[in-house]
């Protein structure tokens, strides 16, 4: 399920005579409630827009059963992410450590800059550490999530789908994200 399903679902569970209003994206989980399943559910997609400070980071993403793909158009090698858990212990302690130790030093600057894409076999590697973007093996599913991807989020008119088709395009990326910059300010 996807938080965007909870509103359809409250409705649903509430007795709503109506069926769910088009604009909303979600449909409702009932089913699993009442234990059964949701057979025609083989994706969720995923979208972040900014944090509570208003430093937007646009990422879309699509999960299936066994990949992640995630689209980071903010992701240039210098932006870096701005959320709540870098004033966490955590990453507090991410950052002592990263002078020392070479892979904790690789993800934190994942966590801090992200790439561009994304991709991860859920399955093999749920914390997702071997990002297999450019992995011959999985460039056929690559293609799939992708697809799927712009295909959702075109539906939704949603203004990264143009991006995502449209991938390779820095310049195309850099102007959105100036745009999106200028919303901040």
């Amino acid at each position: 399920v996807s938080a965007i399903d909870f509103l359809p679902t409250l409705l649903d569970v509430m007795g709503h005579d109506h069926p769910t209003p088009e604009r909303l994206q979600g449909r409702s989980f009932r089913p699993l409630i009442d234990g059964g399943n949701q057979p025609d559910r083989q994706h969720v997609i995923l979208q972040y827009n900014q944090n509570a400070g208003g430093w937007r980071h646009p990422i879309r993403g699509i999960q299936t059963l066994r990949y992640l793909y995630l689209y980071n158009p903010w992701s240039n090698g210098e932006r870096k992410f701005a959320t709540a858990t870098t004033g966490t212990a955590t990453y507090r302690q991410m950052v002592k450590r990263a002078g020392s130790e070479p892979d904790v030093a690789a993800r934190l600057h994942l966590f801090d800059h992200r790439v561009v894409e994304e991709l991860y076999d859920v399955q093999q590697d749920p914390d997702c550490l071997n990002n297999l973007i450019a992995d011959a093996a999985h460039q056929k599913a690559l293609d799939q999530v992708r697809t799927q991807l712009v295909e959702d989020l075109r539906r939704i008119e949603d203004p990264v789908a143009k991006l995502l088709a449209d991938r390779d395009n820095v310049a195309l990326r850099e102007s959105f994200m100036a745009a999106e910059d200028a919303k901040r300010l």
